[in-house]
């Protein structure tokens, strides 16, 4: 039975703030927020108190833009406090090991999700692109632990989520090609003023 309840979804971008959920085309130069929710929904659920994610993504149509990449909230909760790691390469198209944990039997933070999804991370992306392209999700199981010591890679857990980020098509106007018509014209154009020359 699944017991860890995820959703991977991306918003609009609001003046900083997560807006609407996305289900249209973005255009080039769009930013947007990636959004990642956790829940514990065992019928005891006591809460989530560690997990850690990677994602990837095609560095050439979207670009991780959180300056500084810097492991604050909300990259990750503000009650993990513990352990806070992570690597941005948009280069390679990556972030890794984006993970924290809580303590709360020492009185060290304090578990999410209990019975409801609550943030685990909150990402700001910009499209530089002008092709569609997808943006994966992987959630680490065994390192996503619930606050009765057990973990979420003990049961059936679906551990990757993908979104495809569309893109409307580049207004750029095309040049059309020669036609024969064209081309055909011009020959005898040539043609006639030579002839004209010649008479002269």
């Amino acid at each position: 039975m699944t017991t860890l309840s995820t959703q991977f979804n991306l918003r609009t971008d609001n003046n900083g703030v997560p807006g609407t959920i996305i289900n249209s085309p973005l255009d080039t130069g769009d930013t947007f927020f990636v959004e990642v929710l956790i829940g514990d929904i065992r019928n005891n659920a006591v809460g989530i108190t560690s997990s850690n994610i990677a994602l990837s993504f095609d560095g050439n149509q979207i670009q991780n833009i959180n300056n500084p990449f810097d492991l604050s909230s909300p990259l990750l909760p503000s009650t993990f406090p513990l352990f806070r790691t992570g690597t941005l390469d948009n280069a390679n198209g990556t972030i890794t090991n984006l993970g924290a944990a809580s303590f709360p039997t020492a009185f060290v933070g304090s578990p999410i999700g209990v019975n409801q999804l609550d943030p685990f991370s909150l990402l700001l992306f910009e499209v530089i692109g002008t092709e569609t392209s997808t943006l994966t999700l992987d959630i680490d199981l065994s390192q996503t632990g619930f606050a009765d010591g057990t973990n979420a890679s003990e049961s059936p857990n679906q551990s990757q989520f993908t979104q495809l980020i569309e893109v409307n098509p580049s207004d750029t106007p095309t040049v059309p090609e020669p036609s024969m018509s064209i081309g055909l014209f011009l020959i005898g154009f040539l043609f006639f003023i030579r002839r004209t020359k010649e008479k002269s």
